[in-house]
């Protein structure tokens, strides 16, 4: 019923496209997570390369205002909020006078966006099909959906319209505020500069994505007596009860949920190591060139994990359900296939063979 509305009026309301020969202005819809619009950077940067002189503009959500912030390769970030319904209207009439020539549909939760993205008069929308949500005959180029990582079915879209990429890695563009409040942060801690630092992220958006806490705190212990190092537990704010629990019981741990997502990222660029399951900050991680040992089911790191990224370690084991219990799931039993002596050993490895230098170097600022 939703989608024959939204169908019929966005025929109603479809004008005529606009003149072929008006300059190119890319209109990108990526409104989900903090993943997902990282995902988004490498296609960004390629549109950008191949057009020079287009305009690009980004429909995100907040969290992916946060991720796009300082990003030289757009020129406008417009942000919808929930419920979407009440800035449709709005958003319309902004988007209208920017006159946009090609929709490129990356992913959206909300099943308007596309809808909307339908009634601005651009000539071409792009994007896969099957992941619409039963609105695929709003895209003027319906791509073939096929079992490839995320980044590259982005690539893929923009490939679709003339471009071409040579540079697959995330990008998260740091401010030198963002670099002032991590430097503030661990000069607050008053660590021996020579203690390497290793962060342990426990948590993540769904629970079928967590390992045991348990397990956490038995690797934090671990760690310390092979590595000898610095441990923080990490989270946001909503996680600061599992961070607690888990730091309270590893020795000189440290919780960290206060940071803002970009301080955050400074923070972790300027570690040794990072142990994460499948969650945004470990797409951050990657963004930062951090090592990281990554924990995965029962998602499949081949459509979902590192792409392209050097110093990282995934851990991954097949579903034990069938078909998997995702968000209904109450104990994610395929988590517990993986060991904590198996996470330890991937861990020591990969910290002994991640590339030497100031551990968590501060910066001077003027």
């Amino acid at each position: 019923m939703k989608n024959q509305l939204l169908l019929t009026l966005a025929r109603l309301l479809k004008p005529a496209a606009l003149n072929p020969q008006a300059p190119r202005h890319f209109l990108i819809l990526s409104t989900t997570g903090l993943g997902d619009t990282l995902w988004a950077t490498p296609a960004i940067r390629a549109l950008r390369s191949n057009y020079p002189a287009s305009k690009i503009s980004v429909l995100t959500s907040p969290i992916g205002q946060e991720v796009l912030r300082h990003n030289r390769y757009i020129d406008k970030i417009i942000v919808v909020k929930d419920p979407v319904f009440t800035s449709l209207i709005p958003l319309y009439f902004s988007l209208k006078k920017k006159g946009i020539t090609d929709v490129l549909h990356f992913h959206t939760s909300q099943r308007p966006i596309l809808a909307l993205a339908s009634v601005l008069g651009a000539s071409r929308i792009v994007g896969t099909k099957g992941i619409q949500k039963g609105l695929d005959s709003l895209l003027t180029d319906p791509l073939t959906s096929t079992d490839i990582h995320e980044i590259e079915r982005r690539l893929k879209i923009i490939q679709h319209i003339g471009a071409t990429w040579t540079d697959p890695s995330l990008e998260l563009f740091i401010s030198p505020e963002d670099e002032l409040e991590a430097d503030q942060f661990l000069s607050q801690l008053n660590l021996p500069s020579y203690l390497p630092i290793v962060s342990i992220h426990p948590g993540a958006k769904d629970l079928f994505k967590q390992w045991a806490p348990s397990q956490f705190i038995d690797l934090g212990n671990r760690l310390i007596q092979h590595l000898g190092c610095q441990i923080l537990i990490t989270g946001n704010p909503s996680e600061k009860a599992l961070v607690t629990q888990i730091a309270d019981q590893i020795p000189g741990a440290i919780a960290v949920t206060h940071l803002k997502l970009r301080a955050f990222a400074a923070l972790i660029k300027r570690i040794k190591l990072m142990i994460t399951n499948d969650t945004g900050p470990m797409h951050i991680a990657f963004a930062m060139r951090t090592p990281t040992v990554a924990l995965f089911t029962p998602t499949n790191p081949n459509l979902c994990g590192p792409y392209h990224v050097k110093q990282v370690k995934v851990i991954a084991k097949q579903r034990t359900c069938t078909p998997c219990l995702r968000k209904k799931c109450k104990e994610p039993f395929c988590l517990f296939q993986i060991g904590v002596s198996e996470v330890t050993q991937a861990a020591v490895t990969l910290f002994h063979h991640s590339p030497s230098g100031p551990l968590h170097e501060t910066r001077s600022t003027r």
